[in-house]
């Protein structure tokens, strides 16, 4: 745990020196450090070393151990918390949610409500839109909480459904929901919009030196996720992200170089003046154009 958690701070610092969220939902409630230190504590005096604020995560599935830290971080942050809910929380929302808040000895104005739908099915979009339109209006304390987060996307957990050697699109079911509920004005309270980039939220499972992964660029435009897909990097080696980068900057959604780090790394690539890039430097660029082009988005879309 010291080895996965080390540099946490230093590493925030250069990512992301902002305001931000922390979950640690994939660790086991078990895990300290080898000082004995709860992994939450750890990471939450590291940034704070680093004079960067954040609020704890905790969600129906905590132990009393991870809520006291976060009772602890409050008395020196005064930050408050976050509370996640989820798809296994909606049936019981009001006993759960009143018991994470005498675990926490807190009230809802000290708390940012996270409603996580996860995937949504593109295929479904009215559905889900009409549940969560719900779902929000039927929140125990809906004026009372700090903020209230909507948050989902619909990238699928994996790119199998696209052929090879092709162009392809992905509605952004997530933006898609959160407009029509805005736009809608039928919610007694507008929650705020939130996505998980151009990522599924489900955890990859697997050994990535068995996986024959192909190529390809995940680019966010309007209303949707444009995929430029290649070959089999196993086979086909790295060198054709050249030739994906060139049907990035020839496509007409391409928002141009300046537009983002991202961008101006697929425009590099694409002349031959960088790259040809990996997986990770593929996912960072795309994800730094979304955090750009939803940024923008957000600051122009239109509102009742």
């Amino acid at each position: 745990m010291d080895e996965h958690l080390s540099n946490f701070g230093e590493t925030l610092q250069r990512s992301w020196p902002q305001k931000a969220f922390i979950d640690l939902l994939y660790i086991h409630p078990i895990e300290r450090m080898s000082s004995g230190l709860h992994p939450l504590a750890y990471v939450l005096q590291d940034a704070r070393a680093h004079q960067i604020p954040i609020v704890p995560v905790t969600s129906s599935d905590r132990d009393a151990d991870h809520n006291a830290e976060i009772m602890a971080a409050d008395q020196l942050d005064h930050l408050g918390a976050s509370i996640r809910i989820t798809e296994r929380d909606f049936d019981s929302l009001q006993p759960i949610i009143d018991s994470l808040l005498g675990a926490l000895q807190m009230t809802p104005e000290q708390i940012d409500l996270i409603v996580d739908y996860g995937y949504a099915d593109p295929s479904l979009l009215t559905r889900t839109t009409l549940f969560l339109t719900g779902l929000i209006d039927n929140l125990p304390y809906l004026q009372a909480w700090r903020n209230v987060i909507l948050c989902g996307t619909g990238f699928p957990k994996n790119l199998s459904d696209v052929s090879a050697n092709t162009i392809d699109q992905i509605h952004r079911a997530e933006w898609l929901i959160w407009k029509k509920i805005i736009r809608t004005g039928t919610v007694n309270r507008e929650p705020i919009f939130g996505d998980y980039g151009i990522s599924n939220p489900e955890p990859f499972e697997g050994d990535p030196r068995f996986i024959n992964m192909s190529a390809n660029i995940r680019y966010t435009a309007d209303d949707k996720f444009i995929i430029f897909k290649g070959l089999i990097t196993r086979k086909y080696g790295s060198a054709q992200y050249h030739q994906l980068a060139n049907q990035v900057v020839c496509h007409p959604e391409y928002s141009g170089r300046s537009f983002s780090a991202g961008d101006l790394y697929i425009d590099d690539v694409a002349k031959m003046n960088d790259g040809p890039g990996n997986a990770t430097s593929w996912r960072k660029a795309g994800t730094n154009h979304h955090l750009t082009y939803v940024t923008n988005e957000l600051a122009t879309v239109s509102l009742p």
